[in-house]
């Protein structure tokens, strides 16, 4: 099974606790207006990679097992994020979502230490810890609470 990755950055620390990897999930059909990630709306706009090759890749670069994943809509690939999220068994995993908590599977909220819900408002944009708009919501579901 493949994913489709708009980009992936080693060494965030605004998309969670800790030195992080973040992996941009391409696709969204939310389109927030003014979104910061426009570019990741089409879901082929990113690099097709087998969901082995790109485990492999984050393991070998993310000695600190610390992943966030964001997009686009990360859930517009539920499937494939799914074997994502469990071939990164034992890595601290957070996920950047439009989508509500109760809209999310139990299934991916299991592999979640943490999950940033809610649409990107472009007005209530902060300058703070991390990335997003006031109006979202950092929910911690295990560890770093």
């Amino acid at each position: 099974m493949k994913l489709y990755i708009s980009g992936i950055i080693y060494g965030s620390m605004v998309d969670g606790d800790g030195l992080r990897t973040v992996i941009f999930l391409s696709g969204c059909s939310v389109g927030c207006k003014e979104c910061q990630n426009k570019k990741h709306w089409n879901i082929k706009s990113g690099k097709s990679f087998s969901i082995d090759e790109l485990v492999k890749n984050i393991k070998e670069k993310t000695p600190q097992k610390k992943v966030t994943i964001s997009g686009g809509e990360p859930l517009e690939q539920k499937e494939p994020l799914k074997i994502l999220m469990d071939k990164l068994d034992g890595f601290d995993i957070g996920l950047y979502t439009s989508y509500e908590l109760e809209s999310i599977d139990k299934e991916i909220i299991d592999s979640l230490s943490f999950v940033k819900t809610g649409k990107f408002e472009h007005n209530k944009k902060v300058y703070g810890k991390y990335f997003g708009s006031s109006n979202q919501k950092m929910i911690y579901l295990k560890g770093n609470n």
